[in-house]
């Protein structure tokens, strides 16, 4: 309302021209006198050309026109201004000294006249008759205004919904090529994990054949890490990811996440000082995420750390009582420029010589702030190392709560039937060995056709089946068994998109796993199920929200 007023206030302030068109300079000076008063610009032409001339070059709010001009004369001109698209509605008031009816008033009408003065004027009648087109001429001037911007607001709104429609195409487009790519990228890899699990429980295997079977392992997994990472920054950046929170001990999590990185630690003969003296620990979060987070911070340490380095992770509280952890290391360092981006993602700092997405300190940042934490990094430049500091929220500790993750169960294991169906052939051969060397009477199968026809024969205990098969779906040939007998099921997919994982559970499927397969979870999950049901929530690897 305000701002209307003031572009209202800032039009009634602002200036029209009017022309006076007359062959007299006396007369000229004349009208200029009597129209002082309305403070507005006055242009005056000594003829009907003159006129013509400013009509070209602009607008007026109204043309005060002597009839009796040489030359051209008043009708003549205001004829050739109607002729003109711009002009054809600008208001014309005749002026004559000729009080002719017929001959004069009639023909000033017929040519779009609004009126016709007689001499002598009368000061008062003309300003008052010009003033009343100076007002009309301002009112139009502001609604052409207002309609050309509510067109231009109205283009922009339309550029902006065109523009939202497509961002939303592409960004559905790149979560399908991300699904369609980590799909791709995790099939082959359940496969080579199996192998090296079986080489490794191989009594015969060459001591030599320890270390290279270890790298293979390493590095498939690490394969899997990073595809893992384009899915959660996807989850993130769409606002899905879905954190179980409980009361967690940050030091059990952050003793977890060093010993997996242990082996790096070692291999690079990094001089390790660990300094825990937080004496709250505990922490509501979902113990997952969190060790993720500590993971990542220790794993970007070492990898920018040389040979013989040193690490240093310290925990304590500050004046707040919360709980913070401090990763800090002699590494690589980051310059000054590069570190306000380090949180972004793919950013590495300048760093990308030593491998990586870039996206583990991303979505670290994003877990912590999901746990109304906060992180930050420091460096005092390049070659000079760095600290990340990580801080979370405390509360007390739950009594009932005795460990972070629940028990393993010690229940006697149960050979049970299991149906597997996977049209990876060799996904389906090594993952047949391996649970098959585990006690488990496996059954094959390579499309939901084969299942179906060997369900028909045999009772199973359990369905483990890929999603994507070649003549359906692995959630078609569930839903279609469990409508037959009562059957557990677990699925894999190389999809680990949240639309995959809520469409599993839908249909009833015990677990969702991602590939590439960790026999030892599949393992646990198929002995879990052997307890009965109600033994477990819908389990998903990795986790995600539906």
């Amino acid at each position: 309302m305000l701002i209307n007023k003031a572009n209202n206030k800032a039009d009634a302030d602002e200036k029209v021209s009017i022309l006076v068109v007359d062959d007299r300079a006396d007369k000229l000076l004349t009208y200029e006198v009597m129209l002082a008063e309305l403070n507005q610009k006055l242009v005056c032409a000594r003829s009907g050309k003159e006129a013509l001339r400013h009509l070209l070059r602009q607008d007026f709010a109204a043309i005060l026109l002597d009839v009796n001009m040489p030359g051209m004369d008043g009708f003549e001109t205001a004829a050739l201004i109607r002729q003109r698209q711009r002009s054809e509605t600008t208001p014309i008031i005749f002026v004559s000294a000729i009080n002719d009816t017929v001959t004069h008033i009639s023909r000033g009408y017929s040519l779009g006249a609004v009126d016709y003065i007689l001499t002598p004027v009368v000061p008062d009648i003309l300003r008052a008759k010009i003033a009343v087109f100076v007002d009309l001429f301002k009112k139009t001037e502001q609604i052409k205004r207002q309609a050309e911007e509510r067109e231009k607001l109205i283009r922009e709104q339309a550029v902006a919904e065109h523009a939202r429609v497509e961002a939303e195409r592409a960004s559905e487009a790149k979560d399908k090529f991300l699904a369609m790519l980590s799909h791709e990228l995790r099939t082959p890899l359940t496969p080579v994990l199996a192998s090296v699990a079986t080489l490794e429980h191989e009594d015969t295997l060459p001591e030599m054949m320890h270390e290279p079977l270890q790298l293979i392992r390493r590095n498939v997994e690490l394969e899997a890490r990073l595809i893992d990472d384009l899915l959660d920054l996807t989850r993130i950046s769409k606002g899905k990811v879905q954190l179980s929170f409980e009361i967690v001990d940050a030091h059990t999590l952050l003793r977890n996440a060093l010993e997996i990185c242990q082996s790096d630690i070692t291999d690079k003969k990094l001089d390790l000082r660990t300094e825990l003296s937080a004496s709250q620990v505990h922490l509501r979060a979902d113990p997952a995420r969190v060790q993720q987070i500590f993971w990542n911070l220790i794993k970007n340490a070492v990898k920018f750390t040389p040979q013989g380095g040193k690490l240093a992770i310290r925990s304590g509280n500050n004046r707040e009582g919360q709980f913070q952890i401090e990763v800090e290391d002699s590494g690589c360092g980051i310059d000054g420029g590069a570190l306000p981006k380090i949180f972004h993602a793919f950013e590495q700092g300048g760093r990308t010589q030593l491998g990586g997405l870039g996206l583990g300190l991303a979505i670290s940042k994003a877990l912590v702030e999901a746990h109304q934490g906060s992180i930050c990094a420091e460096s005092d430049g390049r070659g000079r190392g760095a600290k990340f500091t990580a801080v979370f929220p405390t509360c007390l500790p739950d009594p009932t709560h005795y460990s972070v993750f629940p028990p393993q169960s010690t229940a006697k294991r149960k050979s049970l039937r299991l149906l597997l169906v996977e049209d990876h052939q060799d996904t389906n051969q090594s993952l047949t060995r391996m649970l098959r060397r585990r006690g488990y009477e496996v059954h094959p199968a390579f499309d939901v056709r084969s299942g179906l026809d060997l369900a028909a024969s045999q009772e199973f205990d359990v369905l483990v089946s890929d999603i994507g098969l070649p003549d359906g779906s692995g959630t078609e040939l569930f839903r279609t068994l469990r409508a037959q007998r009562q059957i557990f099921g677990i699925a894999l997919s190389g999809y680990g998109m949240e639309e995959d994982i809520c469409r599993s559970r839908d249909v009833g499927f015990s677990h969702h796993l991602v590939k590439p397969v960790d026999l030892n979870k599949l393992d646990s999950l198929i002995q879990e199920i052997s307890l009965g049901p109600g033994t477990g929530p819908f389990d998903v690897t990795p986790v995600a929200s539906c």
